[in-house]
C-alpha cells in the first residue's frame, strides 16, 4: 500500500544528527523536516524520504546538523573595534577605548545621526550568522528603531537590549539619556518588536550594571519589567573593582542587593558574574536568574573567572556568550565552549568538572533558556523553531571524529559552519549570504566607521583604510 506523501517546505538528508538532547544522542544518516518556519520531525534519512517530499532539499552528506547557537550576550557597535587595545589596564580601557565609541554612539543618536549603530547592527548580525550563530541578545547604548529592520531583513533571531545607566558619578555624563529619552525609545522599540517579523525580535531592558544605576533607577526597571512583561539583561559583578566599589557602598554585595530590592527573577539574564559568594550562588539559583558566562572577554580583560561549575552543580541555568568584539575580537561560540570547558577545569583542577556535552548545551539549549525560548529552541526536536546549522565535517581540522560532541567543542572553528537556517529560512547556504551582499555590506559599514571615528578625532591606524581600498578592488 503506497504512502501519499506529505509536501513541506524543507528537507534535510544525509546529515549526522546531533539534536542535543541527552549526551549520546545521534543519528546517524540523519533527516530533519521542516514546515511553516518549524521542526516536524527528526529521523533518518530512509525513514523521513518516505513521508515527505522538500520544496528545497539540502544534501547534509559528511556535515554535523545541530541547534543554531546562541550569543546571549554581544555589543554589536564594538565589532568596529576588532583587534583593539589589549597593554591597558580595565578602567583605563574603559576610558580610552570604550567609553569614547559609546559616547560617540549616543551622542550621534541625540543629534539624529544613525548611521554608526545601523551599520554597527549589520556588521554584528553577519559575523554572528557566519559563526553558526542563529539568536543573539545584543546590548547596546541608544540605538536608532531601524535597528529591529536590520535583524528582520537579514534574517537572525534577537532579543534587542537597550542599555540603561543614571549614575553621572559611574558613567559619563555624554553617554546618558534622559529618563524621558531613554525611556520613550524603549517604548518604541518594545512596540516594533511586538509585530516584528516572523516574532524573531523581542525587547530587553539592559542594566548596565548595578554601580551605573541608582537604586530609584534599578526599582523603576523592575516596576517597568513587571507592568510591561519585558525581560531584564544585566552586567553583574564583572570586576572585582566594581564588586568591592559596591559592597563599600550598600554594605551587600551587587547580588544579593539586587534580590533584597526586587530585580532578580526568572526574566532576568545576568552577564560574567565572576565575584560571587557562595550565597550569592544560592540567590541566583532561588530567584532563577540565568547566567551568560563570557570566558573569552574574563580572560582577555583578566576580570576573573566566573564559578560555572559551581553554578551548574546548583542548577542554575547557564548560556554563553561572546561579549564586544573590543574584548574577544571575535563571534566563535565554538571556540567558548572549548575556552569554558578549559578554564573551569584548570581552576578547579579537575579534568572531568565540566564535560563537552555542557558546554554544548551551554550554547544552545542553555542559551534558549536564557531568552526564556527552552521550550521553542535550543534542541532539534518536533514542533521546535527550525534553527539549525550544518556544519562541515571534511574539514581537516574536524577530522578524525572520534566523539561527534568532543569534535563540535574540541576541534569545530566558526569557519566550519557551513549553512544557516533561522526559522525555517536559508540566510546562509555554502558559506554564502542569501539574505545580504555580505562583502558590499561590510565594506560600506567599515567605510562609514572610519570616516565617523575619524570625524570625532578617534585613533584609526593607516592600514584600517588601506584595507578597506584594497577590499574594494
Amino acid at each position: 500500500m503506497s504512502v501519499t506523501k506529505k509536501n513541506i517546505d524543507l528537507l534535510i538528508l544525509n546529515g549526522l544528527i546531533v539534536p542535543v538532547t541527552g549526551p549520546n544522542q545521534v543519528i546517524e544518516n540523519g533527516a530533519v523536516a521542516v514546515d511553516k518556519g518549524r521542526i516536524i520531525e527528526v529521523g533518518t534519512t530512509d525513514t523521513l524520504k518516505e513521508k515527505y517530499i522538500g520544496k528545497k532539499v539540502v544534501d547534509a552528506r559528511n556535515k554535523a546538523v545541530m541547534p543554531g547557537l546562541i550569543n546571549a550576550h554581544c555589543h554589536f557597535l564594538q565589532d568596529f573595534l576588532k583587534g583593539s587595545r589589549d597593554d591597558l589596564p580595565l578602567i583605563d580601557w574603559i576610558d580610552q577605548v570604550s567609553f569614547p565609541r559609546i559616547k560617540l554612539a549616543v551622542q550621534d543618536y541625540l543629534s539624529g545621526r544613525y548611521e554608526l549603530q545601523t551599520f554597527a547592527a549589520i556588521h554584528g548580525c553577519i559575523t554572528n550568522i557566519k559563526s553558526g550563530i542563529t539568536s543573539v541578545v545584543n546590548m547596546e547604548w541608544a540605538t536608532p528603531v531601524e535597528t529591529i529592520k536590520v535583524y528582520e531583513d537579514i534574517g537572525i533571531r534577537a532579543a534587542h537590549t537597550l542599555t540603561i545607566t543614571d549614575n553621572h558619578n559611574w558613567t559619563p555624563p555624554e553617554a546618558i539619556l534622559s529618563n524621558e529619552v531613554l525611556f520613550n525609545l524603549a517604548d518604541e522599540l518594545n512596540q516594533l518588536c511586538k509585530v516584528s517579523k516572523d516574532n524573531r525580535v523581542s525587547f530587553w531592558y539592559g542594566i548596565a550594571c548595578p554601580n551605573s544605576c541608582t537604586p530609584e533607577m534599578l526599582t523603576k526597571v523592575r516596576e517597568l519589567a513587571n507592568m510591561k512583561h519585558i525581560p531584564i539583561h544585566i552586567h553583574l559583578a564583572e570586576t572585582e573593582y566594581e564588586y568591592n566599589s559596591f559592597t563599600k557602598n550598600f554594605n551587600r554585595t551587587p547580588t544579593a542587593y539586587l534580590k533584597d530590592i526586587g530585580v532578580l527573577g526568572n526574566d532576568v539574564l545576568a552577564a560574567h558574574c565572576i565575584w560571587l559568594t557562595d550565597e550569592d550562588i544560592k540567590i541566583l539559583k532561588e530567584t532563577g536568574t540565568s547566567v551568560v558566562h563570557n570566558p573569552e572577554c574574563n580572560m582577555k580583560l583578566a576580570s576573573g573567572i566566573a564559578p560555572i561549575a559551581k553554578m551548574l552543580k546548583e542548577g542554575i541555568n547557564v548560556s554563553l556568550g561572546t561579549d564586544s568584539c573590543a574584548v574577544n575580537d571575535n563571534t566563535d561560540i565554538f571556540q567558548t565552549m572549548r575556552i569554558a570547558v578549559m578554564l573551569q577545569r584548570v581552576a578547579n583542577l579537575d579534568s572531568m568538572i565540566v564535560s563537552s556535552y555542557q558546554a554544548l548545551e551551554m550554547a544552545t539549549i542553555g542559551g534558549a533558556k536564557s531568552l526564556g525560548l527552552g521550550d521553542q529552541l535550543g534542541t532539534l526536536e518536533s514542533g521546535k523553531l527550525a534553527d539549525i546549522i550544518l556544519v562541515n565535517l571534511k574539514s581537516a581540522n574536524m577530522r578524525p571524529i572520534n566523539n561527534i560532541v568532543n569534535n563540535l567543542v574540541y576541534c569545530a572553528q566558526s569557519g566550519n559552519v557551513d549553512t544557516v537556517i533561522i526559522n525555517g529560512n536559508i540566510v546562509m547556504e555554502n558559506k554564502v549570504m542569501l539574505t545580504i551582499n555580505e562583502e558590499e555590506a561590510l565594506y560600506e559599514a567599515e567605510a562609514y566607521a572610519l570616516r565617523r571615528f575619524k570625524e570625532a578625532g578617534l585613533s584609526i591606524p593607516s592600514y584600517y583604510l588601506k584595507s578597506l581600498e584594497e577590499g574594494k578592488e
